[in-house]
């Protein structure tokens, strides 16, 4: 411990934390840093001796760098080389009890929990609490006494060096802290589950959604009837009478009469002249306002001709036989006009 200027003025870390101090300046001690911000742990917690009881005190406390070096865990180890970081002023927070007096300090341990580190320079603007360190360096945290009217004392404990870190690399560092912080994340887990327990014994018994029913509650357990999954139901513990109420066959067994098929129509034979006629609602003879609708026009007349009638036997009526043709007589007029025309076109 080291403090400035000479004085009977000093201050320790209580021994609760001290040792933890202690514990973790030889196996270079990591401190996590985040965005957010971190709290410091193990925390800084000073026993202050010296000061006069009837005068007006302010404690502070910030980070100040060891060295001008830079390190990086490389191979199991840390490896430095030269900062090119920006060096500025560090900054200082203030207690949040503000002034008291000397008895008053020295009355009990002067704590500094609030205080949290971290990694990003503008969250310094969002809380006084919050302090910026760089990554990858040693800080060593400085304790300023201040007389209210009179002097400044600084108190520097040496082994409270620690390097920032955004993770831990010592496994021996991080068991040491996870055993020994009852925040840490194991550790608030370990609670949880006993407080669990403990609340899961303790409250009574949730109340059902629902009321049973009287059948329900007479109702034989479902222990007491063994259930096959994907099973088919025995048939004799059904009832006929409600199978015969259902619209389909009911687990394999068919209550109802099987559906009668229809008969197949026989479809009339197309037309080789118009092969619509084997479509019924397409057929002209069915339906000649279709077609006619439509700008079409389909023929009709069947083929092959076949009259309605057959044609009888000649029977011999007169004296023609029955093998001469019949004649016509002619048209003394249209014999005329057919020899005029003939002898025209002789002529020419």
């Amino acid at each position: 411990m080291s403090s400035s200027p000479t004085s009977t003025i000093s201050a320790n870390l209580t021994p609760e934390y001290d040792a933890l101090w202690h514990k973790l300046h030889p196996l270079q001690h990591e401190m996590i840093i985040t965005g957010v911000g971190r709290r410091v742990y193990p925390l800084l917690e000073y026993q202050c001796t010296g000061m006069n009881p009837d005068k007006m005190y302010t404690t502070s406390v910030h980070f100040e760098y060891v060295d001008d070096k830079k390190l990086r865990f490389c191979k199991g180890k840390y490896v430095e080389s030269v900062s090119q970081e920006k060096k500025e002023a560090p900054r200082k927070v203030q207690h949040k009890s503000g002034a008291k007096l000397g008895s008053k300090w020295m009355a009990s341990p002067v704590n500094f929990e609030d205080v949290r580190i971290s990694n990003k320079k503008t969250r310094e603007d969002d809380d006084s609490s919050i302090v910026h360190l760089h990554a990858q360096h040693r800080y060593l945290p400085v304790l300023t006494i201040t007389e209210e009217g009179g002097s400044s004392y600084e108190i520097r404990i040496p082994h409270t060096i620690f390097i920032t870190a955004t993770l831990y690399h010592i496994d021996e560092v991080c068991k040491i802290k996870t055993e020994s912080n009852e925040y840490a994340k194991s550790n608030r887990e370990d609670r949880r589950r006993p407080r669990a327990l403990e609340s899961s014994a303790t409250s009574p018994p949730t109340k059902k959604s629902r009321k049973e029913t009287p059948a329900q509650k007479e109702a034989v357990p479902e222990a007491s009837v063994p259930v096959v999954r994907n099973s088919i139901p025995n048939s004799t513990s059904i009832d006929p009478a409600i199978l015969s109420t259902l619209p389909f066959p009911a687990a394999g067994l068919f209550t109802q009469a099987p559906t009668v098929m229809p008969a197949v129509q026989d479809v009339p034979p197309a037309n080789p002249l118009n092969a619509f006629t084997a479509i019924p609602w397409l057929n002209p003879m069915n339906n000649p306002y279709l077609l006619a609708a439509m700008g079409l026009q389909f023929p009709t007349i069947p083929f092959p001709y076949l009259p309605s009638k057959p044609y009888s036997p000649l029977t011999p009526t007169s004296s023609i036989s029955p093998d001469s043709q019949p004649t016509q007589s002619e048209d003394p007029v249209k014999t005329a006009v057919i020899d005029k025309v003939i002898k025209e076109e002789v002529d020419v």
